[in-house]
């Protein structure tokens, strides 16, 4: 059976695994569980694409902000902590493999929360407690950068596809842009990814976009993870000492803010197609990468 179906000498060649965040505040129509959702999907996918077995979902999670991240996130554990019950979790499914005469040597983690960012740092320390031959774990870093031409490419094609509905292409294509590059947290992007999803209350979106057009700042402090965590930015004091202030806007948190305050006046605009592009092209970058591995 060994050259059965579309895999070949790929299949099951390497376990894939996702980590996302299990509780974290995305605002009124989004599922606190997103970031799960999307974790555990793309790791599907890429499974489907490369043959790859899609073992499990790591139920941990951990911040760039462990100091303040427990007002939205909390379920975050430090990333020393992590790391511990990451290599005790994947060693306890490598171990089930390793009976049935599977391999176990090649490890992908696909991550949907980018306070997971920091386990890329630890990727030698988990790679040889498990004793593996290669281990990948994503990062949301410098993944625009290395796609800019592929994502450009899309994005005028979907542009002339939604301008087929009614509007200009060209603004349509700017606005777009707009979103990609204020994507942080809780914006018009992960709205939109939340739709391609299918997890988007579209009734709360709609309750929420009123109160947001009437009194901005109000609603943001009834839902402060909005606009990249943008309640907090707001309230000041030890939240942007961690989160970054608009003169140093580390995590492009502000930029999310004010893109969410700007484009539709103040209201989350969404685009499910642009959410089902950028989960299709994630899921082309990192089955390329395991396939060439």
């Amino acid at each position: 059976m060994d050259d059965w179906g579309p895999f070949g000498k790929n299949e099951g060649k390497w376990l894939i695994f996702s980590i996302g965040n299990p509780v974290e505040g995305h605002g009124y129509a989004l599922p606190r569980n997103i970031d799960d959702l999307h974790s555990q999907r793309v790791a599907h996918l890429i499974s489907c694409k490369t043959g790859g077995r899609y073992v499990g979902h790591i139920p941990w999670t951990t911040d760039n902000f462990t100091s303040v991240a427990k007002d939205w996130a909390p379920k975050s554990i430090p990333v020393e902590e992590i790391v511990k019950n990451i290599i005790d979790f994947i060693k306890f499914h490598t171990e089930i493999y390793k009976k049935m005469d599977l391999p176990t040597s090649r490890v992908f983690i696909y991550s949907g929360h980018g306070g997971n960012d920091p386990l890329v740092n630890y990727t030698k320390e988990i790679q040889d407690a498990l004793h593996l031959e290669r281990l990948i774990i994503s990062t949301t870093e410098g993944i625009a950068e290395d796609n800019i031409d592929r994502i450009m490419v899309e994005l005028e094609k979907l542009s002339i596809e939604l301008a087929i509905k009614g509007g200009n292409p060209r603004q349509i294509k700017r606005i777009l842009i707009k979103i990609l590059l204020s994507a942080a947290h809780a914006g018009h992007f992960e709205h939109s990814l939340g739709a391609a999803l299918g997890v988007l209350d579209e009734e709360k979106l709609k309750m929420m976009n009123e109160e947001l057009e009437k009194d901005f700042e109000s609603a943001l402090n009834k839902w402060p993870p909005i606009g990249g965590l943008g309640g907090f930015l707001i309230a000041g004091g030890e939240y942007t000492e961690a989160l970054g202030t608009k003169d140093n806007d580390k995590f492009g948190l502000w930029n999310c803010l004010k893109r969410l305050r700007t484009l539709d006046n103040g209201k989350v605009r969404i685009f499910k197609e642009l959410g089902e592009l950028i989960i299709n092209l994630l899921v082309e970058y990192y089955s390329e990468i395991i396939l060439s591995n």
